[in-house]
């Protein structure tokens, strides 16, 4: 393996790495928000919060998961809480599709999941001086233009 592919292999290495001891942060402080939210079900509020509605194929696609784990993610967001954080009608237009859309409750639980999330990378973040801001500012602009660029591809 050519230098450069394994110096980017360590470097992706190293931001899952990151990601999952961010990932147990937020664990730890996402329960004084009340709401234990897996990865799939955190993105599924996260894209109904932005369209008021989605048929559930809509819903799976935008979450990427496979029909049988949709309908897990969506049944756990119906029944685990004492409020549902979802909610699920017959399409007006086409009797075979369920609509879902977010409930209040929804948008509270995905509103703390996001705020533990941020407040673990702030706590990283902060360790940084000015200078390695800016520069890490830089980086992950061109990592972020990259990934939308690629995104049709099985890139992100």
């Amino acid at each position: 393996m050519k230098q450069r592919e394994q110096v980017i292999r360590n470097l992706a290495f190293q931001m899952f790495e990151m990601s999952k001891r961010t990932w147990l942060a937020t664990q730890r402080e996402k329960f004084k928000g009340g709401y234990d939210l897996s990865e799939s079900e955190f993105l599924a509020l996260d894209a109904l919060e932005r369209v008021p509605s989605l048929s559930v194929g809509q819903l799976r696609q935008h979450v990427g998961v496979l029909p049988a784990q949709m309908s897990r993610v969506i049944k756990a967001l119906e029944q685990r809480y004492d409020e549902k954080l979802v909610l699920c009608a017959i399409n007006p237009e086409d009797k075979r599709k369920i609509d879902v859309s977010i409930a209040p409750t929804g948008r509270r639980a995905v509103d703390a999941y996001r705020r533990a999330k941020i407040q673990a990378l702030v706590a990283a973040l902060e360790s940084l001086s000015d200078t390695d801001l800016a520069d890490f500012t830089r980086i992950l602009d061109k990592i972020a233009a990259a990934t939308i660029r690629t995104r049709g591809r099985a890139v992100v």
